[in-house]
């Protein structure tokens, strides 16, 4: 047995989040697993080894919480991402039915009309925000109403999940502020929200009407409430901002897909495969793991570094580049296992219409420099300036 190689990145740090990439390759030429002082947390840094652990839940565990640290897993233990078998089964039994591709179906037309429009009023202008004025659209105006919350909930849903995902990394500065914020949600839900208070026939009035037909326990219903609230929005956002970014940055790449439509899905997998919107999740160790010839005992906090695993060389010819004709379906960017995206499907279906309206009507993208958005498990930019010709 050997000792892990040792890293002393800072995965939170405002440097490390501006650019990660070169660390992140750092990273993979120590080893496929690295110990990183700072956060007293191993990691897995390669393509392989971070799809068997998340895909081994047994071993390396969710249900003491994903996060970096105690705190951050301890105040968010218990939801979807951060539960093991049955909980975890559970849950996800009584979310993923409207989530699902033949439920989704009802509504693609609706997110297809929607895009097109929104699509042919930016065509129009000068410029835009790819971020606020495109990426934030469909999330924000219909997945937003079919969660379902009152309006308060509503405003606050995107302020709720970037503070969620805050915390999701360490306490540092973002993740203490994020914390008032959580509380907050949670307060809303417990006392602020009902089956009378929500949208009739929403994602979380189904909920209210799952539990008093026995259907979920009363004690996972305001987690399951949260799951909709907190994932659904950040993460299509970050990957329709990545796939806007990408697509204006190389276009040959978008001239390639103008000719050949049918590459569409693939143009979204590899923007998500280069983006990476969740950057990292965590795990622990239920017994001693042996990977690359490093034992990592039992009790150990485990990270799972999606976003470096996604440029791994090993597996992604010449990975920092986006090819939208690689076969790229083996990338990380919804996860895999048990905790795979459970809003996938849909974040699919609303990037598939952007792009769709944008073929029949854009020639040329242009972007500027983008901003990014500083968080510590979202990787995402806070604005985009853009122009459609």
């Amino acid at each position: 047995m050997t000792q892990a190689p040792v890293c002393e990145i800072d995965l939170y740090s405002d440097e490390f989040i501006a650019d990660p990439w070169p660390g992140y390759a750092e990273m993979r030429k120590l080893g496929a697993v690295v110990w990183l002082p700072v956060h007293g947390n191993y990691a897995l840094t390669r393509s392989r080894e971070v799809r068997e652990a998340v895909r081994d839940h047994e071993r390396f565990c969710s249900g003491h919480g994903v996060a970096a640290d105690r705190f951050g897993c301890e105040f968010l233990q218990g939801n979807t991402v951060a539960s093991d078998q049955p909980r975890h089964t559970q849950l996800r039994n009584a979310m993923a039915p409207p989530l699902r591709p033949d439920a989704l179906e009802e509504i693609r037309p609706h997110i297809e009309q929607m895009a097109d429009e929104l699509v042919a009023s930016l065509t129009g202008r000068d410029g835009f925000d790819a971020v606020s004025d495109l990426a934030q659209y469909l999330p924000l105006t219909i997945v937003r109403d079919m969660v379902g919350l009152p309006d308060f909930g509503k405003s606050n849903m995107l302020k709720w999940a970037a503070a969620a995902f805050n915390v999701l990394g360490v306490q540092n500065g973002r993740g203490r502020d994020a914390v008032a914020d959580i509380r907050e949600m949670r307060e809303f839900i417990s006392d602020g929200i009902s089956s009378d208070t929500v949208k009739s026939g929403s994602w979380i009035r189904r909920i209210f009407d799952l539990e008093k037909e026995g259907g979920i326990d009363p004690d996972l219903t305001p987690f399951a409430v949260r799951d909709y609230i907190n994932p659904s929005l950040d993460t299509t956002i970050s990957a329709i901002g990545h796939l806007i970014w990408q697509l204006g940055s190389n276009p040959g790449e978008w001239e390639k897909l103008k000719e050949n439509p049918n590459l569409v899905l693939n143009a979204i997998h590899e923007a998500v495969r280069m983006g990476t919107p969740v950057r990292t999740f965590s795990r622990r160790t239920t017994e001693p793991v042996t990977i690359d010839s490093v034992e990592i005992p039992e009790g150990a906090r485990v990270m799972m570094l999606f976003a470096s695993a996604n440029r791994d060389e090993r597996v992604f010819e010449n990975p920092d580049t986006f090819d939208i004709s690689r076969n790229n379906r083996r990338h990380l960017g919804f996860g895999a296992g048990i905790h795979m995206c459970i809003g996938m499907h849909l974040a699919l279906i609303e990037m598939t219409a952007v792009l769709k309206a944008m073929l029949d009507r854009v020639d040329k993208i242009e972007v500027g420099t983008p901003t990014v958005a500083m968080n510590n498990t979202i990787c995402a930019f806070s604005s985009l300036p853009a122009k459609f010709r």
